[in-house]
């Protein structure tokens, strides 16, 4: 077996019971940059880092041709088969792009790769989660959500499909704006109620943090998940509350275990969550970064995932689908009126 394959099964088991085994698993960090990379001396950057940091699945080969966004949406749809490593690398003029499968890195993760990419010490205002009390057990958070699958499964965005493959990633950079993830989380709520035209229903929020500080950055995944539920009417006090008292959601035991398997597949379309929201905060990075987009991974029914992230002197909002669900058109629309909410 290969480094790639030993890397590529142990992130699978990460990311196993999260959601529908064909999502792609494939984080993305744009950088625009204020001056190009050298191709090569990045690749050497990363080789030493993957040499470091085994479970990366080998040193990447580094994408030098094509239009940033085909690239991105590649990067971001395609499939980890154990065959390369979990990390794409892209240096198109001024622009980075950095993926990796999220059951190898984390968001965080992403700026760690970021880091060593430009040569860069970086950091994130991103307050972790280590000390938070996690919920008893696997089992009674199962028996939890199979009950709430069974009987009140989470609100699904109202979805306008496509015939079109692949993922559907939409950006707005804005001015820097002093937003935390309550303050999203309740500009999507109310996004999303008005969107599905007052349907009623249990809206559920995933909220993606880290078990660690933004000031300890390395290419892991040590994420942690809080669910959310929001009753109409929810505010961003009522949402930073939540936030602060809410319990981690139990990790999964591993994939492999075909109880588990089976019923996860057998309730996929009532289980998950409305929306993720995933905050990455003010990171502060020197050149030759110079702004920063962040496209978190949607899973379930209809899913849709809500980035975050801001620099010195930007903020950047952004949302992901499947095409099966959103067209691009529908993605900019529910973009503008998230952007319109956090302005609001």
């Amino acid at each position: 077996m290969t480094d790639a394959e030993r890397a590529w099964l142990r992130a699978r088991e990460v990311v196993g019971l999260y959601g529908d085994p064909s999502v792609p698993w494939s984080i993305v960090l744009q950088a625009t940059l204020g001056e190009p990379l050298n191709p090569g001396v990045l690749l050497g950057r990363l080789a030493a880092l993957a040499g470091r940091f085994p479970h990366l699945g080998g040193a990447p080969s580094v994408v030098s041709s094509g239009r940033p966004e085909d690239v991105r949406a590649d990067f971001a749809s395609r499939i980890y088969d154990g065959r390369s490593p979990l990390v794409r690398v892209a240096v198109l003029d001024r622009t980075l792009l950095l993926a990796a499968h999220h059951g190898a890195v984390d968001g965080l993760g992403l700026l760690a790769l970021l880091g060593a990419a430009v040569d860069r010490p970086v950091r994130t205002g991103v307050v972790g989660m280590r000390d938070r009390e996690i919920a008893p057990s696997f089992a009674l958070a199962a028996a939890r959500r199979v009950g709430e699958a069974v009987f009140a499964p989470p609100m699904r965005l109202r979805s306008v499909p496509s015939e079109a493959d692949g993922e559907v990633l939409v950006s707005a950079d804005l001015p820097r704006l002093g937003v935390g993830t309550a303050a999203v989380t309740a500009a999507a709520a109310s996004v999303v109620r008005e969107w599905n035209r007052r349907r009623r229903g249990r809206m559920v929020a995933a909220i993606g943090a880290s078990r660690r500080d933004g000031d300890d950055l390395t290419p892991e995944h040590r994420a942690a998940y809080l669910r959310l539920r929001l009753p109409p009417g929810t505010d961003r006090a009522s949402v930073r509350a939540m936030l602060e008292n809410q319990r981690l959601e139990p990790d999964f035991p591993p994939s492999r275990n075909p109880l588990l398997r089976l019923g996860a597949r057998a309730l996929a379309g009532r289980l998950g969550a409305t929306f993720l929201a995933s905050n990455l905060g003010a990171v502060e990075v020197g050149p030759p970064v110079a702004a920063l987009t962040f496209f978190p991974q949607p899973s379930g029914p209809v899913g849709v995932a809500i980035g975050v992230v801001s620099t010195a002197g930007s903020t950047s909002l952004t949302v992901r689908a499947r095409r099966r669900d959103l067209t691009d058109a529908a993605a900019s629309d529910l973009l503008a009126r998230l952007v319109a909410a956090v302005r609001s």
